[in-house]
């Protein structure tokens, strides 16, 4: 295969084959679910009170609020130019994070690039602005530093062993976190400067990408 002809609207198998084995690997090598640990979490999502549970387990649950609004700028402001719409894998993404990352880095090629880009919507221009852009970083600057400071590594550990919802968004996030490596180095090709800092802390996992993209401007 000729370089570039992905982008002449074909897939990429690679971004497909690692899609297939998450799904394989959730769906039959994950531990077992804790119905009682996934309700916690999602009530402790709209309450803020996640009970009983780790805090190291409830900062890892709540980054994979955070992490879909940065992946989804990216997301959204890449597929202004190609024929796939992007608007269903970034709203994906807030639910199942890597598995509608994934499947966009997959298809996002197919039917070509468009000959005029999608114009700026609401959401991709709200992801864009400095308000939202700003905000991203300290959210997840807390949420790290809370979940490292109240919470419990052995607890993580055991439950990560045990537990499916533990296991398979640890998994999850650390693919998000790879991800946006990606993103952000496609985004830099298409800028005309960055500042200094930006570029150097850009490979510090999920707060480097949070700082370019706070610190790098970029059209809607």
């Amino acid at each position: 295969m000729k370089k570039g002809s992905n982008d002449r609207g074909g897939a990429s198998w690679g971004w497909l084959a690692l899609w297939a084995g998450f799904v394989v690997y959730a769906a039959r090598v994950a531990p077992p679910d804790d119905p009682g640990l996934t309700r916690a979490l999602v009530r402790g999502t709209f309450t803020g009170d996640f009970g009983a549970v780790d805090a190291s387990i409830a900062a890892v649950f709540c980054l994979l609020g955070v992490v879909p609004l940065l992946a989804s700028a990216f997301i959204l402001r890449d597929g202004a130019a190609r024929r796939l719409p992007a608007w269903p894998f970034a709203f994906g993404a807030f639910f199942v994070g890597a598995y509608a990352i994934l499947p966009w880095l997959a298809l996002r090629s197919l039917g070509g690039p468009r000959l005029v880009p999608r114009a700026a919507g609401g959401v991709r221009r709200l992801l864009a602005g400095r308000l939202v852009r700003t905000a991203i970083l300290p959210a997840i600057v807390s949420l790290v530093v809370w979940g490292a400071a109240c919470g419990h590594p052995a607890v993580y550990a055991d439950a990560f062993r045990t537990t499916a919802m533990v296991h398979v968004m640890t998994i999850d996030l650390a693919l998000c976190t790879a991800l946006l490596f990606v993103f952000v180095e496609e985004a830099r090709a298409k800028v005309s400067s960055e500042p200094a800092l930006a570029r150097r802390v850009r490979f510090v996992p999920l707060l480097g990408s949070a700082l370019w993209n706070a610190l790098v401007p970029r059209a809607p």
